[in-house]
Order: C-alpha cells, then sequence, then structure tokens
C-alpha cells in the first residue's frame, strides 16, 4: 500500500513552531487589569467585594508608570494618610509576583511594623486574592522555610522578603528589581547609616529595576518624601469643573477661603475659572474626567501627591471640622497638615529673640510666685545637674494657655540628702493664687536620662499621680509622652518602672513651644505667658537653642543644638513641665472638664483658708532670687519682689 506522507512532519518546521511559542512575547504587564481581575477586599475594608478602579481613578496613571514597560526607575507618592496607599503598593507587589516574578522587597520603618503589616495586611490579601493563594499557599505554610516575614512562590521564581529600616542586617545581602519603601517620612538612621541609601542599593545590579517611595509627610526640613517629591515631576490630580470643565487641582487654600467655620457641613471648592460653587456630591464624577498635570515634567523621577480630598472616604466636612479642632495647637496643626493635606508642616526652627519675651514679661502686670487666673493644672518641669536640680513651675488651661509661675533651684546632687529634702519641701509647698487659695502642684516631671537610678530613687517616694521621671528622646516621630515600662540597666538587669518613667518626644514639643512664644494675644489659643521679675538669664535660657542641619554618617538630618556656652536649662523644664500636663489630660480635657476645675479651683476661699499674714500682705512665701543674670531660687521663704494686694486678687 503506497504511503501519502501525511503522517510525516518537517522537523524543520515543527521546530520553528516550537520556537516560535517559546518566543511569543508574554502580554503586556498591566496592574490596572490585574487588579480589576484578581484583587478581592475582605471585610476589614471600608469597600469589601472585588476591586472597583472607578473607586481609585486616580491609581490609574500611578500604576502605570510602576509597569515595567515605564522607563521610571523611582516612582513615588506623597499622600495623607488613610488614603489607599497600601493599597496601591499592594497591587503593584501581588501583579508583580504574578505576572513578572521575581524577588521583591517591602521595607517598613522598623522590623515591628514590617512584622504588623505582613499579619495584618499581607495574609489577608492572600487569603482573598485566589491567584496569590495559588502561588503562595495558605497565608500561614511554613512550608520552603516560608515565615512572617519571608514568602516565596511555590514554583520558586520569585519571592517576598518584609524588612525594617533600622535593621541594617535586613537591608543586606539582598538584590532585588522590585521594592516598595513604605512610611519613609518615618525611616530613622540604624547602626549603619542611612538606610534609605541602603534600600535603594538593593536594587542597584538592575537597570530595569523599579522603586515604589511612599509616605505621609511629617516635619519639613528633615522630611524625606518631601525632599524626594522636590526633585521628582510634582505631579497632582486636575479635575474640571462641573460647570464650565476648566481643569485644576483641589487645593486646600481653596477650600480655606470659602469656609464658614460656625458652618463647616457648607465646606466648598469653586473653580478657579468661573468661580461656580463645587461641592462634595460632584467629586466621584469630576475623579472620573481628571487627570495628572505634571509641575516639574523634565525629572526622571516620577512623582505624585494626593491628599484627602480627593478621597471618597472623606468628607470635605470633616476636613474643615479638622481643621477648626486644630487651629492655634502645633502639634495638631502638624497632624492636620501632615495625615489631611498630605503636605510636610514647615515649623518654627528658631525661637524669637529673647529681648521681646523680657520685655513683654516685664511690662505686663502679673508678678512671679503667684498662681494667675485660668492656671488649672500645676506641673513642676524639673532637670538635674552636677551640684542641682532647676526647676520651672508652671500653670496650663483651656485653649492650651500656659503661665509660668515662678523658677529656682534645689542645690546639690540629686544624689544627695539634702537634694532629696529639698525637692520633698518643694512638692509639699503651697502657692498663692488670685483668688487667696493656696494650691500645690499637681504633678512633677523631672528628668532622669542622665542619674536614671538616683533620679528614680527620689520618684518612688512619691505616688505615681504626683511624680514622674522622663527623658527626652530626639526622633522628630516620636509621640509627646511615651510609658517606658522596663528596660535594661547599665548593669545588664532588667529593671521595671512601675508606670513612672516615660519618654518625651522633645523635638515635637520644642517645635510647637517655639510656634506659641510668638503669639502676642493672650487670649489666643497656644500663648505662653511669663512674669515679671525672672531676669535676662532665664529668657536666654528659654531660646538658647535652635534646629540646625547636622552630617550624621554622611546623611544630612536636622536636630536641636543650643548656643555655645549657654545653658538651657529653662528650656528644658518648661518642655518637661509641658510633658506633665500632657499626663494630666491638658490636651484632651472638654470644656465640661476645665468648667469643672474652675468650679473646683478659681473660688474665694473659706474664711480661714490664708493666715494673718497672707492677708495682710497680699502673697504667700516664693523662693528667693539670687540674682538678676541668674535668676534661680532656694527653698528659702523670701517674698516676691512686688507682692500684689489682696484686693486686686480678689478683684
Amino acid at each position: 500500500m503506497p504511503l501519502d506522507g501525511d503522517f510525516l512532519a518537517n522537523p524543520a518546521r515543527v521546530v520553528a513552531d516550537v520556537m516560535a511559542d517559546l518566543l511569543q512575547p508574554p502580554p503586556p504587564v498591566d496592574f490596572n487589569v490585574w487588579a480589576t481581575m484578581n484583587l478581592v477586599f475582605g471585610q476589614e475594608s471600608p469597600f469589601p467585594g472585588p476591586y472597583k478602579d472607578q473607586r481609585f481613578p486616580f491609581f490609574r496613571r500611578v500604576l502605570e508608570v510602576l509597569g515595567p514597560d515605564h522607563p521610571a526607575r523611582v516612582v513615588l507618592m506623597m499622600k495623607s494618610a488613610q488614603l489607599g496607599g497600601t493599597v496601591l503598593a499592594q497591587i503593584f507587589l501581588g501583579g508583580a509576583l504574578d505576572l513578572d516574578p521575581g524577588p521583591f522587597m517591602y521595607i517598613h520603618p522598623s522590623e515591628g511594623n514590617a512584622t504588623r503589616w505582613a499579619r495584618t495586611k499581607w495574609r489577608p490579601m492572600l487569603r482573598n486574592t485566589a491567584v496569590l493563594t495559588s502561588l503562595f499557599g495558605a497565608a500561614s505554610t511554613r512550608e520552603g522555610g516560608n515565615s512572617t516575614l519571608y514568602q516565596e512562590r511555590r514554583d520558586g521564581r520569585g519571592f517576598l522578603q518584609i524588612s525594617g529600616a533600622n535593621s541594617e542586617a535586613s537591608l543586606s545581602m539582598i538584590s532585588v528589581p522590585r521594592q516598595v519603601q513604605d512610611d519613609l517620612s518615618k525611616w530613622e538612621m540604624n547602626n549603619a547609616g542611612d538606610p534609605e541609601t541602603q534600600a535603594d542599593s538593593r536594587s542597584k545590579a538592575f537597570e530595569w529595576a523599579k522603586i515604589f517611595k511612599i509616605s505621609t509627610p511629617l516635619i519639613e526640613d528633615n522630611c524625606r518624601i518631601t525632599r524626594a517629591f522636590e526633585k521628582s515631576t510634582q505631579e497632582h490630580y486636575h479635575v474640571p469643573c462641573p460647570d464650565c470643565g476648566f481643569l485644576h487641582r483641589l487645593e486646600w487654600e481653596n477650600l480655606l477661603a470659602n469656609l464658614d467655620e460656625a458652618h463647616p457641613e457648607d465646606a466648598h471648592f469653586t473653580c478657579p475659572d468661573c468661580g461656580v460653587e463645587i461641592h462634595r456630591h460632584q467629586l466621584p464624577d469630576m475623579l472620573l474626567a481628571g487627570r495628572w498635570v505634571a509641575d516639574n515634567p523634565g525629572a526622571s523621577i516620577i512623582g505624585f501627591h494626593l491628599w484627602s480630598a480627593y478621597s471618597l472616604l472623606e468628607s470635605w466636612q470633616r476636613i474643615a471640622e479638622a481643621w477648626i479642632a486644630a487651629k492655634g495647637d502645633p502639634a495638631k496643626e502638624q497632624a492636620f497638615e501632615n495625615d489631611t493635606l498630605g503636605r510636610a508642616y514647615r515649623a518654627a526652627g528658631e525661637s524669637p529673640p529673647w529681648e521681646g519675651l523680657r520685655d513683654r514679661a516685664e511690662a505686663g502686670e502679673r508678678r512671679r510666685g503667684i498662681i494667675p487666673r485660668g492656671a488649672l493644672l500645676l506641673v513642676y518641669g524639673m532637670d538635674c545637674q552636677d551640684d542641682r536640680v532647676e526647676w520651672q513651675f508652671v500653670g496650663f488651661g483651656r485653649d492650651l494657655r500656659r503661665w509660668t509661675i515662678d523658677y529656682g533651684t534645689v542645690e546639690h546632687h540629686i544624689s544627695t540628702p539634702q537634694a532629696l529634702d529639698g525637692l520633698d519641701a518643694l512638692m509639699k509647698r503651697s502657692w498663692p493664687d488670685m483668688f487667696g487659695n493656696k494650691r500645690e502642684a499637681a504633678l512633677a516631671a523631672i528628668d532622669g536620662n542622665a542619674w536614671t537610678n538616683e533620679v528614680f530613687d527620689w520618684v518612688k517616694r512619691w505616688p505615681t499621680n504626683r511624680v514622674i521621671m522622663v527623658r527626652g528622646v530626639h526622633p522628630d516621630t516620636a509621640p509627646p509622652l511615651a510609658l517606658v515600662r522596663k528596660e535594661r540597666g547599665r548593669d545588664g538587669k532588667l529593671k521595671r518602672y512601675q508606670k513612672r518613667f516615660f519618654n518625651v518626644g522633645v523635638s515635637g514639643l520644642k517645635l510647637g513651644f517655639y510656634k506659641n512664644l510668638t503669639k502676642l494675644d493672650p487670649l489666643e489659643r497656644g500663648y505662653v505667658d511669663f512674669p515679671a521679675g525672672l531676669g535676662e538669664e532665664f529668657f536666654r535660657q528659654v531660646t538658647a537653642e535652635r534646629r540646625v542641619p547636622v552630617n550624621r554618617r554622611g546623611f544630612t538630618v536636622w536636630r536641636w543644638v543650643k548656643a555655645r556656652d549657654q545653658a538651657n536649662e529653662g528650656l528644658d523644664t518648661a518642655i518637661y513641665a509641658e510633658a506633665g500636663a500632657i499626663k494630666l489630660g491638658w490636651r484632651t480635657k472638654s470644656d465640661a472638664d476645665w468648667d469643672r476645675l474652675e468650679a473646683e479651683l478659681e473660688t474665694p476661699p473659706t474664711v480661714g483658708q490664708l493666715d494673718l499674714e497672707d492677708l495682710m500682705t497680699g502673697f504667700a512665701p516664693s523662693p528667693a532670687v539670687k540674682s538678676d543674670a541668674a535668676p534661680q531660687a532656694t527653698t528659702s521663704d523670701k517674698p516676691p519682689e512686688r507682692p500684689l494686694s489682696l484686693a486686686s486678687r480678689l478683684a
């Protein structure tokens, strides 16, 4: 039977067909399509269910730039808090590990942050995204050497390393073509130097690498994401006016200019071109028709800025209410600038001239040693020196106003019996107020950084609600007050501080204090008032520091430094006193709380509370002034220089 040859194949053709299949370019990597087809939010999300890019139209270009077809090597997003930045980074992460697998590094400010993110963000994403579950297995699997901070694809074609910027070890011995640097502004120097430089170097071997930097900004002069954004294309999302179609970006200054503080529910923008009012219900359609516009289009770094006014999760009324609540309080103003506006906070790095503060105090009628009206929380701030303990007695009241009442010194080192007895006497001392009452300090906050054991020995002599030990910490990201539960001492032994020891974020408190020193209206929120008679040296000390750039291991950081040969105890004691006031609830008390304190404390005493000498002279004993140049006081009972009469005190 003749063969027709149909069963035979041309070997060259077979090879060509196979090679054609192998060499066929893969489909383009499209993170927008991947997110729409695969990403599912759990019930913990405000948008549970499948990802819909109509809710995040401003993410489309960002994800396009993060794709491998775009030439940009560094992409960044400077944003408000809770604006979906983590979702954006996770789409980049999940899409890359699925569509274009390889090593991937996700870096957080600390290893603690990294662990929390792995458990609260990455694991839910694995559970809810079927394609990632198939690639990595169950979220808790330990197969293949997987751990909380390391996850490898089952086929070995890619892995995720989750690291902390505070650990130089986690930023070494690894090369990755893609990485996310999350919360970049919170990164602090580690033992090997600058963690951002270390992280960037992990992708140095890949010319086509992608580095995504994302963060809410912090203080301007020390803000990593702000510095990076200034070098970028500086893109802002422009939306059309619903009336005339004019493309413009939503700016805080526009919203503020139209804000009626009595009616924050009416917060709105106006079109810069036609002037028509733009209201929140019009935002969804405006977002769908918007586009990114670059202010610096020639830059190689692609940078985006986005703030809360664009979010479908944030009403413009809430933005207005947040500003009204923050206005006048530097700490809250910074939080508003950072978390709501997505902008770095520009704060006072220097104090006003000390001469102006002195002249203002001397021109006033208030004298040292008398508690003024409104000073409802009384706190000592104490600073230990080699041969003395300096203290400042400060009153704090509503609207974040404060009054320095007196300043003095307890002689001898904190370890001596004389100093301990002097501090005990100071804590028991009663001070007269404007109503004829006598009041003791509610709390003392004493610096325990230099002589921790000796200071703690004295602190333990008093109840926890009367005396606390504090220690200044310098990072801009440090909270104003944070409890130190335990730590190892110099002898290596674990010490427990019985809820008596607190870290104080001195950098942020100094920024706020110096800004408040510039306020001239005694009724303005945050006003700082000083009595006459403190002397020039006190005001030199209060204004002794300024914020300057410092080179640390080749990287510029901003730190507070004092003038050479100028003491700064006046500033330190003011900051420690504020820390004590924060513990007493100064920043969180409601109007009802202040009303109650006023009713309890600012009423004339019953007959017999003041002794005969007090009634005749109109004052209670106050510390003696050693000299005009150094207004230090002992625990002796010498009256203030210019006592007020009882009649004027009761007026």
